[in-house]
């Protein structure tokens, strides 16, 4: 009897350490009003927008499945209308996937790059350097049982045709398998108008990605961009030129808005867009002048400090990397002196 109590307490000890740690598994949700009736919605560290009209609402990326779910339950629960259009930013399977929980009822619009990225995979590349470690059986397939990382962590978002195994081009296409294709496309700039309000989409060139779109609400004055804005943060990567991400920052200032509003972490205003722009601007003159002056890229990446940026989130990790980034392309296009 006395060890069936002990078995007893160390069950309940156990399930009491664990309960914290499943709760904590569930991503943080919430959705708070920005102005008006536009609102930004959470799913732990990724975020999207909608706005509510009398004739229904106009939202963006969907994000996932899962909290798609959630969202457009909590949608019908407050507003009472459903969703009619979802405003695409960009492709990326984190923030374009799950869509097709709300193509009961939603048109789905995305710059004309994005059907082309959607497309089948085509051709047969060879495996990707990273996959040709995982094909331990050496048939140029990457099968469930072999995947690692990323590969094996949106497996099925890879395997576009379902056969349970990933090919060089379907790996070459990207985990972009539960994205909804768009329904209606633009090239250059969109506007879509539902109860009186509206919503324009501006193309921002192939800064991240060819198909990266701005929303912007000009009743709201506001604006949302997913991974280009960054509101004291630096971007992950200045691919594939930091010409590109200025053009696209130049885009966004361009525009009249006063609530600056990002697809992770933190929201602003129109100086933190500003402030973006500015990052990009200071990085590509100081690297263009070492380069100019004939400083090797240890040099400047030493003295190229940007402390004006020290407490935006990355500074300390993605810095250099940046200039380095810059300092390669600008040694095949600027004439060392």
């Amino acid at each position: 009897m006395r060890n069936v109590r002990f078995v007893l307490m160390f069950l309940s000890v156990l399930t009491a350490g664990l309960a914290p740690a499943a709760a904590q598994q569930a991503p943080p949700r919430g959705i708070v009003n920005v102005t008006g009736q536009l609102y930004r919605a959470q799913n732990n560290n990724h975020y999207t927008v909608f706005l509510v009209t009398p004739e229904g609402i106009i939202m963006s990326d969907p994000i996932n499945r899962d909290f798609a779910r959630w969202l457009k339950a909590e949608m019908a629960t407050r507003f009472k209308v459903p969703v009619r259009y979802v405003l695409y930013t960009h492709r990326d399977w984190d923030h374009a996937s799950g869509g097709v929980v709300f193509a009961d009822t939603a048109e789905f619009v995305g710059h004309r790059n994005m059907l082309t990225a959607l497309a089948p995979p085509a051709g047969n590349p060879p495996l990707s350097a990273d996959a040709v470690k995982m094909d331990a059986n050496r048939n140029g397939l990457v099968e469930k049982s072999e995947a690692a990382g990323a590969i094996a962590e949106r497996f099925a978002m890879f395997d576009y045709n379902g056969d349970g195994v990933v090919s060089g081009a379907e790996i070459a296409r990207g985990s972009i398998s539960d994205v909804y294709p768009p329904t209606a496309t633009f090239t250059d700039r969109h506007t879509v108008t539902l109860g009186g309000k509206r919503v324009t989409m501006v193309h921002l060139g192939i800064a991240h990605a060819d198909d990266s779109a701005v929303l912007h609400f000009p009743d709201e004055r506001a604006v949302f961009s997913a991974d280009i804005l960054q509101v004291k943060r630096l971007p992950g990567g200045l691919a594939p030129t930091i010409g590109s991400w200025i053009d696209a920052l130049r885009t966004i200032n361009a525009l009249d808005f006063e609530h600056a509003l990002t697809g992770h972490a933190l929201a602003g205003t129109k100086k933190d867009a500003a402030d973006s722009l500015r990052y990009l601007e200071d990085i590509a003159t100081g690297v263009a002048a070492g380069v100019g002056a004939n400083h090797s890229l240890a040099q400047i990446q030493k003295s190229l400090t940007l402390d004006a940026y020290k407490g935006f989130e990355r500074w300390d990790t993605t810095r250099e990397a940046h200039i380095a980034a810059v300092y390669a392309t600008m040694k095949g296009t600027v004439a060392v002196k």
